[in-house]
């Protein structure tokens, strides 16, 4: 298990003083790889054979949004791992240890180079210290498209601060930039994102926007083949 603090600032806010859902993924990006790194076995093989894990998947519940100026403690673990993919919960706490945003995340082991799946030694992945799986309501990790017709939305040219270390777009950008076709007013308790191929420096986002009901909408972020980047469900 392993943790950081961190204080909502007033970049970490929106214009309701509360903690923004791509500053709060942010917050738990960091306390996930900053854990990977802590292990020193699996830095030094990631490290030694280009290999670096991508994220598949997250799950995001919303009990309580912070808001500027809270102290929280992000907590992240490791509750399953296999030769090829990992699964982790990230649990955000506020100052009384009450757990504000839960989240659930799989990624997969990839090799840098090659841009493709990698299967890790048994002895990394013994190495590797497992906890409980975090008590909260998870759903599938797949996110089905709706049948019916989507509205299609204004494009998005990848820009260079989208871009993260991998030089893809960060898994925080796909939902900051799908949150912007959500009515006014609509405010996500759950938010679950699907990861499927990585966009880079100046590919074109079609985003493919689904009500499915009057609590829930899709966002499918597609290439102009309609081929998806991430899709993106965000439910009340």
């Amino acid at each position: 298990m392993f943790e950081v603090k961190r204080t909502v600032g007033y970049s970490n806010v929106g214009v309701d003083g509360e903690l923004t859902l791509d500053s709060a993924i942010d917050f738990m990006q960091d306390c996930s790889m900053f854990q990977l790194n802590s292990s020193k076995a699996l830095a030094k093989f990631f490290d030694e054979h280009s290999i670096g894990m991508y994220l598949a998947s997250r799950q995001i519940n919303i009990a309580r949004t912070p808001v500027y100026g809270e102290n929280l403690t992000i907590r992240t673990w490791i509750y399953e791992c296999k030769r090829v993919y990992g699964c982790r919960n990230t649990i955000v706490y506020d100052e009384d240890g009450c757990p504000c945003i839960t989240s659930y995340a799989i990624g997969a082991f990839i090799n840098l180079l090659t841009e493709k799946p990698f299967c890790m030694p048994d002895d990394i992945i013994k190495s590797i210290p497992l906890y409980d799986k975090f008590p909260m309501e998870y759903h599938s990790r797949k996110i089905i498209i709706p049948n019916n017709e989507a509205v299609m939305a204004n494009l998005t040219t990848v820009s260079k601060y989208h871009l993260d270390y991998n030089k893809h777009v960060n898994n925080a950008k796909y939902v900051s930039i799908a949150e912007e076709y959500l009515p006014e007013n609509f405010k996500a308790k759950r938010i679950r994102i699907e990861y499927k191929t990585p966009a880079k420096y100046k590919d074109i986002l079609m985003p493919y926007i689904y009500c499915i009901n009057d609590n829930s909408i899709v966002v499918n972020l597609c290439n102009d083949k309609g081929e998806s980047y991430a899709v993106v469900e965000f439910t009340k």
